[in-house]
């Protein structure tokens, strides 16, 4: 789906293209790692290929410089490269600008530009893990329960269900980020949670994981709560907060991305925003994604990590600031928000 989008030219013999090819190739043969299944990062480096692209016509050499490309069990990579005009444009001489520029190459001749890595604490995404086991073994327990006795006894107790909530069944604004109305519905939320999950909690750090998975679920039947009598139930809630705090995390971030912050927080505006669309069709609890996506934003804006680069190149290393309690208080004073923003909810709907 994204290969005509961000490709950079169909043409074999385009030099875009070629560069393109190269800096995928290296990045794969040198940290193991396929950024073909990566849309940002593909995004990045098709943007970075065409600043070039446009310098060597002018310049005889021009940097690509993408921090934070994409992360391997190491930790985040950087990758930087330098791209000389006769080997992006080998077919042309233009001596008169050679002799021009004859002194922006003296001394960069025979340089090679060192690989820079910034080390991540090591972070394994156990929760994200555990959260995919419960899901998938619930669902299978929804299964068996509908196959023995006739219906499904998880969702039956655990789905968010306005009137029950009122009746006070407040469970029920929890429960439902754990269970699924197929195997299809759990398909792509698993794949989505894999995906996402792993991203955030190596950011995030376990502890601080959970409480924005519990948050913004919570939040999100909070809204599905209020705004649609409906009854629902999946985990997209939670993981439409895991892309609201990705969109923060980015946004806080932005000077360590540099001019690449852009790309990255469009993606993922264009991704919520373009399933929020979906979310318009019959049988999709959209409020509960915009709840989610709410929730997620607003708990990592004041409890999600502030990164500082420390170190010299090439041994660098993120360290977070952000005092190490305030994860902590802060779920639990967004936690004791939301059950007051439910209790007021429940008094005027009793």
């Amino acid at each position: 789906m994204n290969q005509n989008s961000l490709s950079v030219s169909s043409e074999k013999n385009d030099p875009g293209q070629q560069l393109f090819s190269s800096i995928l190739s290296e990045i794969s043969r040198k940290y193991k790692l396929d950024l073909s299944q990566d849309p940002v990062a593909l995004e990045r480096i098709k943007d970075a290929v065409e600043k070039v692209r446009l310098e060597l016509e002018t310049n005889l050499r021009s940097e690509i410089n993408l921090p934070f490309i994409s992360a391997n069990a190491s930790g985040p990579i950087h990758f930087q490269r330098v791209v000389a005009r006769e080997n992006f444009y080998p077919q042309r001489s233009d001596p008169e600008i050679l002799r021009g520029q004859q002194k922006q190459i003296e001394g960069y001749a025979g340089q090679t530009q060192p690989s820079i890595q910034i080390k991540l604490p090591d972070r394994k995404p156990l929760v994200t893990y555990s959260l995919m086991v419960i899901n998938v073994v619930l669902y299978l327990l929804q299964l068996l329960t509908d196959f023995l006795v006739g219906f499904d006894v998880p969702a039956a107790i655990g789905l968010k269900a306005n009137e029950l909530i009122l009746a006070g069944q407040y469970w029920r604004l929890i429960t439902p980020m754990f269970l699924h109305g197929s195997i299809l519905h759990l398909g792509f939320n698993m794949y989505a949670l894999y995906i996402l999950g792993r991203r955030v909690e190596r950011f995030f750090g376990s502890f601080r994981f959970l409480g924005l998975y519990i948050i913004a679920g919570i939040t999100g039947n909070m809204f599905s709560f209020f705004f649609t009598p409906v009854p629902s139930l999946g985990s997209s809630t939670a993981i439409f907060g895991l892309l609201g705090a990705e969109g923060v995390f980015i946004y806080h971030h932005r000077k360590l991305f540099g001019d690449q912050f852009r790309v990255a927080l469009r993606q993922i505006i264009q991704v919520a925003a373009v399933n929020i669309l979906i979310g318009l069709s019959p049988g999709i609890d959209n409020w509960g994604h915009i709840g989610g996506l709410f929730g997620g934003a607003i708990y990592t804006w004041f409890t999600g990590p502030l990164f500082q680069v420390q170190g010299s190149p090439p041994l660098l290393q993120l360290e977070d600031k952000r005092d190490e309690k305030i994860p902590g208080i802060g779920f639990v004073i967004q936690l004791i928000i939301l059950i007051g923003l439910i209790a007021l909810i429940i008094f005027f709907r009793v």
